[in-house]
């Protein structure tokens, strides 16, 4: 006879939200677990394992967290264990340190791209006016001074507007980050 379980994650608006994240995420899983295994005939069966262990591991994520963080380490797991499964079969792999390494830096540029996307998000809704001075600020060969001139603006001015500006985009990505948290 089979009981029930009344967990917590067991709740269809807590299962709901992990399917969702992780469907939204598998592209970017399986793009990390061929970083992990770039020209491996693995690669699906991994991506398959990993998928079944965070399945099964659902009920210790908590909603809120980061689940990229989260699914990137259990398919590094995943990827040592297919590691150690091919070397019993005498394939060529890579260690479980290089492994490590390479996925060092695949959560920062998941959040950098975030954060780019984020940013193009909030340019657009600067003024023109606005959007022209952060070009002539950050193109290379333009300068403030320069721009200043071109204006009729004194460079003092430029520089406490692109405060102004910098500060607004601050706030915007921060809150555009945090409308899209997964």
């Amino acid at each position: 006879m089979f009981s029930k379980r009344n967990d917590k994650n067991d709740n269809p608006e807590d299962l709901q939200a992990f399917i969702k994240l992780l469907t939204e995420h598998q592209g970017n899983l399986r793009a990390f677990i061929v970083s992990l295994m770039p020209g491996s005939p693995d690669v699906a069966d991994v991506l398959q394992e990993t998928n079944l262990v965070l399945w099964q591991k659902r009920k210790k994520f908590k909603l809120g967290t980061n689940f990229v963080a989260w699914s990137f380490q259990i398919a590094r797991y995943e990827v040592h264990r297919q590691r150690d499964r091919n070397r019993q079969n005498q394939r060529v792999t890579f260690s479980n340190e290089l492994i490590d390494l390479l996925g060092a830096d695949k959560n920062e540029t998941i959040e950098g791209e975030k954060l780019h996307a984020a940013l193009d998000v909030c340019l657009e809704k600067l003024s023109p006016a606005q959007r022209v001075l952060v070009k002539q600020r950050y193109t290379p060969g333009h300068s403030l001074e320069d721009y200043a001139a071109q204006s009729g603006r004194s460079a003092g001015s430029l520089r406490i507007a692109l405060l102004r500006i910098r500060e607004s985009l601050r706030r915007c990505i921060e809150k555009n980050l945090a409308t899209k948290l997964p």
